[in-house]
């Protein structure tokens, strides 16, 4: 302690947080306060005020405690801060928006450097390309609007507003426009990214194209700090069709069904979302055509139904009304609601056929089995296909990995904690969650080593969760990690390993 004391007093308060500190974070500490660079660019310590904000994601469930977390203001004062952890050996933990589901945002564990990039918000588009110039900080909310205003431009990104780009667009990134214009990741054409030495690497097709292909699917941390992407922007279509139908518990095998066996051969300006709770079912679908041809489109799937709807909602508007809409917030999209966060446990399943009867079967049951009182239990269904099993061939990327995928299974639990704590455990909701996911993993073809799941719904105790993200890529993926970081600077629980 009085070593640590000697290196720098204003650190004392930081030994707190760590049961085995070491005068490594010191070091990495003082080296990062001598970073002289924009004024803009901040520091938060755990002798910081703001350090239990700070270090939030908005999954709640984790209470990880960074040994710093850095917010850069230029790509120069980035490539310093990674240069500081290299020289004291602490793991990087990047952060654009801090959705992980697995905490990764925080790092995952004690002591990792958080280089949070929320001050990258540059934007600009070239009208006659339609590529769009995107700072990693940028949150979908403000995205949405700045291309909108930018000419009526759209990317395929989700719905969550307050999503930061960086980490969807590296994952895959499925939203409402999916099967009219692929996966996010499948837009992009450049990107600028800081690797484990700090050197500026710029990726394309053809500049650092291993990383173009590894970056572009499984890229979320392991490899370096993207600072900025280059997009493919799309002009929007004239008309936007939201169509909202809700449905009684009882009529989930129906809804299943015709949900599912419409949706895999419909045209690719349907997306469609199936919201199965413990008290009702909500189908969504977006069309992008008038409401006149989005319901004659869909009758087919009503019909094969065969069940009233408790309610309907259908409304033809923009696509930014369908975005705004979409989002679930009353909070314009351009302003996000950055202080919302949940306790969560979740995870992710995709298909390449039409689920099983006891598939179907051990998600209705579970989801009638509820685990608290203050637990709300889901499954989201999602139809993938369209563009995304027709990527761009001149330009292949690790995300590729998921054509033929008919549907994708997002599933979860959240409960509320009366003390706002960071870390409270919902014992009742974790064992629910893990007797579902194992059910669910032995009914799956193959059974448990053979799953196949979506990287952007991170999980930690996915099986054999390597081949189960990224398939016969993992390989290519570890030898790619050891040419750019060699020593495993940016490390997580799930990033790529080392060969």
């Amino acid at each position: 302690m009085r070593i640590l004391l000697a290196v720098v007093a204003s650190v004392a308060a930081t030994l707190a947080f760590f049961d085995t500190a070491t005068a490594q974070y010191a070091n990495l500490i003082s080296c990062l306060q001598g970073i002289q660079g924009n004024p803009k660019s901040y520091l938060t310590i755990p002798s910081s005020s703001t350090y239990n904000t700070d270090r939030l994601g908005y999954n709640v469930n984790f209470n990880y405690k960074p040994s710093a977390l850095y917010h850069p203001a230029t790509v120069d004062d980035a490539g310093a801060a990674i240069q500081c952890a290299a020289k004291y050996n602490i793991s990087i933990a990047p952060r654009s928006g801090g959705h992980s589901f697995e905490g990764y945002g925080q790092g995952g564990r004690d002591g990792s450097l958080v280089i949070d990039v929320n001050q990258f918000q540059q934007f600009s588009m070239d009208a006659q390309t339609g590529v769009a110039t995107i700072g990693a900080g940028t949150r979908l909310g403000p995205l949405y609007m700045r291309l909108w205003e930018a000419g009526q431009f759209l990317v395929p990104g989700g719905t969550c507003p307050s999503v930061g780009i960086g980490g969807i667009a590296l994952g895959g990134g499925i939203g409402m426009v999916s099967r009219k214009y692929g996966a996010l990741t499948n837009s992009i054409v450049g990107m600028e990214m800081l690797d484990a030495t700090g050197t500026k690497r710029h990726i394309s097709e053809t500049s650092n194209p291993e990383l173009f292909w590894a970056l572009r699917g499984a890229g979320g941390g392991s490899f370096g700090l993207v600072t900025e992407f280059q997009i493919q922007a799309y002009k929007a279509p004239s008309a936007v069709t939201t169509m909202v139908y809700k449905y009684p518990l009882a009529s989930y095998r129906a809804a299943m069904e015709g949900f599912t066996k419409f949706g895999r051969n419909a045209p690719n300006e349907f997306f469609g979302a199936m919201s199965v709770r413990s008290n009702e079912i909500e189908l969504r679908v977006n069309y992008l055509s008038s409401a006149s041809i989005a319901n004659k489109t869909v009758a087919p799937m009503l019909a094969r139904i065969g069940v009233k709807p408790l309610s309907s909602d259908v409304q033809e508007g923009s696509w930014i009304k369908a975005a705004a809409k979409w989002s679930g917030s009353t909070n314009p999209l351009d302003d996000p609601d950055l202080s919302v966060h949940r306790y969560h446990r979740g995870g992710s399943l995709v298909y390449r056929r039409l689920l099983s009867v006891t598939e179907m079967d051990t998600i209705f049951n579970n989801l009638n089995r509820r685990p608290a009182e203050s637990a709300s239990a889901y499954v989201i269904f999602e139809m993938w296909g369209g563009k995304m099993d027709r990527p761009p061939r001149r330009s292949p990327a690790a995300f590729d990995r998921h054509r033929g995928v008919v549907l994708g299974l997002d599933f979860g639990i959240t409960w509320k904690d009366p003390t706002n704590q960071t870390g409270t455990q919902c014992a009742a909701c974790l064992e629910w969650s893990a007797q579902f996911r194992k059910e669910l993993y032995d009914a799956y073809d193959g059974g448990p080593q053979s799953l196949e799941a979506y990287q952007n719904y991170i999980e930690f105790d996915l099986p054999n969760w390597l081949e189960a993200y990224y398939g016969n890529g993992v390989s290519r993926l570890q030898q790619i990690k050891k040419d750019v970081d060699s020593n495993n600077l940016f490390t997580f629980p799930q990033s790529i390993p080392l060969p």
